[in-house]
């Protein structure tokens, strides 16, 4: 009777060490998890504001340099496609920046920017204070 008093104490106390083992390692895994998980939605955050601008930089100098675009035109196609995905805080650029009267053949660059931070999921990361910007490049018609 002893023996199986024994027993079944050791492994009572057995069963709540692995339940302690448990809540230590959650407590140390769990900021981690959080951590990349985080990373993970500002990383895929960043990827679509960056797809999003090169998708407006591309309709805005297509627009521009058409036989009968302009650049007011091409203005107004690339804000709607980022006001369609909802980056805000956009400035758009050309160069040179006399598109309508160009010659044909003359290449006209595209500059899209945008602040990280109001674009961002989180308020802070790595992120914060970065300004993104892309460029598309095509020849007027």
């Amino acid at each position: 009777m002893f023996k199986l008093l024994n027993r079944n104490m050791s492994a009572r106390s057995n069963g709540a060490r692995r339940r302690g083992t448990s809540t230590v390692e959650l407590a140390v895994c769990l900021p981690v998890i959080f951590l990349l998980s985080m990373g993970a939605m500002e990383g895929a955050s960043l990827i679509f504001l960056r797809q999003a601008m090169v998708q407006s930089a591309y309709e805005t100098v297509k627009e521009s340099v058409r036989t009968n675009g302009s650049k007011a035109e091409g203005l107004v196609r690339g804000e709607q496609v980022l006001s369609f995905r909802g980056i805000t805080g956009e400035s758009i650029t050309f160069e040179p920046s006399n598109v309508d009267i160009l010659e044909p053949g003359t290449p006209v660059t595209v500059t899209v920017s945008a602040p990280g931070d109001s674009n961002s999921v989180f308020p802070f990361g790595p992120f914060k204070n970065r300004e993104i910007s892309v460029q598309a490049t095509m020849l007027k018609e």
